[in-house]
């Protein structure tokens, strides 16, 4: 048994209604993944039948989107930074919002030749890789503490065609003291334990520890603002995606590590989402 597309699309945005904010969307991609054809054939051929087999794994997939499972993990790739990449549920799935970080460090990072940057908590690896996609010309070394995201980081780095140098770390732990970088960033797990939104959608799916560093979701942000300074250069940069609500403590914590010039960016919602402070003692 088969169906046509346009049915099949119509089936699946219903059942997808029940974990998805975008059921039709997230039945189409997965549909369009299964035929193995671009999303735009679909309503170039609504009327053709789905092969058996696709209409197989169709069904399948979408029973495990509304589990839920994220649609980047169901496709195994994401676009970031209008590349794609590999996503696998080792890792956080990619999200729009962190471009901001990227765009931000390419705009602040100096034109010369041989800049260093440190991404600590590297995940999929998005943020080193568009960053040296779009910088060649930079130095660049991207840590996790996860060898199975490190090994993903490295298979995106090879699909891309860029040299990075990954390391697995805990935060600073096995970064030499003597280096310095002229920017540090991180996207680092910034939601509170006790946030209700992690029981629902989503999040559910997706590591615990890339999301929460514990009670008050601060505790990552709080380390690495402590520890940055003695890995930074005079001047030099650290920029940290947040919550929206923390953008007052982490311009306060900064603040007490001397950090200056300190700015908040807001994410495409309008939400505070990325905080700079700047470092010259």
């Amino acid at each position: 048994m088969s169906e046509q597309i346009d049915s099949a699309i119509a089936w699946g945005s219903a059942r997808c209604s029940e974990a998805s904010d975008t059921p039709k969307l997230d039945a189409e991609l997965l549909l369009a993944h299964c035929i193995h054809k671009p999303r735009s054939y679909l309503y170039s051929w609504p009327e053709q039948l789905v092969p058996a087999k696709a209409w197989q794994r169709y069904q399948i997939l979408v029973g495990k989107r509304i589990e839920p499972t994220p649609i980047a993990y169901l496709l195994g790739q994401r676009e970031f930074f209008s590349l794609n990449f590999k996503t696998t549920s080792i890792a956080l799935v990619p999200r729009p919002e962190t471009e901001l970080l990227v765009e931000t460090c390419l705009e602040l990072c100096p034109s010369r030749a041989g800049v260093e940057l440190l991404e600590l908590g590297t995940g999929t690896g998005v943020i080193a890789i568009s960053l040296k996609v779009n910088r060649p010309d930079i130095n660049l070394i991207a840590t996790d503490i996860s060898t199975g995201c490190l090994d993903l980081a490295r298979i995106n780095a090879s699909d891309h065609g860029v040299a990075i140098e990954w390391i697995e770390s805990d935060w600073f732990s096995a970064i030499d003291n003597s280096s310095l970088f002229d920017m540090i960033l991180s996207n680092p797990p910034y939601i509170a334990a006790t946030d209700p939104c992690l029981m629902r959608g989503d999040l559910r799916a997706e590591p615990l520890s890339a999301l929460s560093p514990g009670e008050n979701g601060l505790e990552a942000l709080q380390q690495l603002i402590v520890s940055a300074p003695a890995y930074l250069k005079t001047p030099g940069y650290l920029i940290l995606e947040h919550g929206f609500d923390q953008q007052t403590d982490v311009a306060r914590m900064m603040r007490e590590q001397q950090f200056t010039e300190i700015t908040c960016q807001t994410d495409l919602n309008g939400l505070p989402r990325l905080s700079i402070g700047r470092f010259t003692e």
